[in-house]
């Protein structure tokens, strides 16, 4: 069925859930999981105004962006890794996640990409907007929206 999962990261809780449920979907299925984290880069006039206020902010800003990222691709590799499930994780860097997300479906020849309906905006995301919705609308890859259960974070 599937050979090749995205399972894209936020870190946020809801998202954690998705890479629990994706990895499972993808034992399931016999596929392996590609792990992405995409670090949002600042727009170019609020970069500016951080740098003309704090020089350092910005490098400061993307050092603790990559740490994080480590931090949330190591946590999709040891849980598919607890599954058994051949995993790959990559962190990418743009502007804009959704199109990072859809680019790299394409390139790395996913044919499935599974990922939470919200992220750290929770029930915010809803509105037209969300990463999730512009993903959906614009990737050629399937997508397979992860629903949170009742009552988790």
């Amino acid at each position: 069925m599937y050979k090749r999962i995205l399972l894209p990261t936020d870190g946020s809780a809801l998202s954690r859930e998705a890479v629990r449920g994706g990895v499972q979907f993808a034992k399931d299925c016999g596929a392996e999981v590609v792990g992405i984290h995409v670090v949002s880069l600042a727009a170019g006039a609020q970069l500016d105004t951080w740098v003309a206020h704090a020089p350092h902010l910005a490098q400061r800003r993307q050092a603790l962006f990559d740490k994080l990222a480590d931090e949330y691709l190591a946590d999709i590799t040891a849980t598919a890794s607890g599954a058994h499930v051949a995993s790959t994780v990559i962190k990418v860097h743009a502007p804009e996640p959704w199109q990072a997300i859809v680019h790299a479906a394409d390139d790395l020849g996913c044919d499935l990409i599974y990922l939470a309906s919200h992220g750290w905006k929770g029930d915010r995301a809803r509105m037209l907007g969300s990463e999730t919705l512009k993903v959906l609308q614009e990737s050629k890859v399937a997508v397979l929206v992860h629903k949170p259960v009742a009552g988790a974070a």
